[in-house]
């Protein structure tokens, strides 16, 4: 991340940005999108469980739920992307810091932007302090099988995929080679189903033998 804040003198090619940093900024905008999607779907939602009135003409009601789906979608796009992105943040600085990538990045992560937003709620100190206790707590224990499931998951996955993402770089005269993610993938279960068959044919030949 301190190549983000290098110099560049003048007439130098500025550098590429850095991983993270891109990283940071699809997951902010993910979010974002996500909350935006979920205010529109509250706004109408909520207008179809509201009682309608005889009265009313058309025209204002449209221009009512317009009103509303706008409110409500940047309102939750706001909130959605902030935690988004500072859950983000510090997941991704964590394992810049600790040099690896487990699921103990997610788990810290979600404990203090939990511990943040309940920090957020108004009102006096020890209700603030009440929120940050239950945010530390609701964190840990929604991220700790979220990490858990995200680990195995990574380690399921071909290592040529991992290398390919990591070393794969695009220049500017040629394509970017894409890996091919579904053949990978087919290929490592149907190795494992081959090993669990040979496995299992052992297993049925041990038992006619001890019979």
């Amino acid at each position: 991340m301190e190549r983000a804040f290098e110099r560049i003198k003048p007439g130098e090619q500025p550098p590429p940005p850095p991983p993270e940093l891109l990283a940071w900024v699809r997951d902010t905008t993910y979010g974002s999108c996500a909350g935006l999607l979920y205010g529109a779907w509250h706004a109408h939602a909520a207008e179809k469980r509201a009682t309608l009135d005889a009265n009313e003409h058309a025209t204002v009601r449209k221009h009512r739920l317009w009103k509303r789906t706008i409110s409500d979608s940047t309102l939750h796009g706001v909130r959605l992307g902030s935690f988004v992105s500072v859950f983000s943040a510090v997941r991704l600085g964590m394992e810049k810091r600790r040099e690896t990538s487990d699921m103990w990045n997610i788990v810290g992560a979600g404990v203090l932007t939990s511990a943040l937003t309940g920090l957020a709620i108004p009102g006096s100190v020890v209700t603030r302090l009440k929120g940050a206790a239950l945010g530390v707590a609701v964190g840990g224990m929604a991220t700790l099988p979220l990490g858990y499931a995200v680990q195995e998951i990574e380690t399921m996955l071909p290592d040529a995929i991992v290398e390919a993402a990591q070393t794969m770089q695009v220049d500017e005269t040629t394509a970017p080679v894409v890996p091919d993610v579904t053949g990978m993938f087919i290929e490592r279960v149907e190795q494992e189903l081959e090993e669990f068959t040979k496995d299992q044919s052992k297993q049925r030949k041990g038992r006619k033998w001890f019979s």
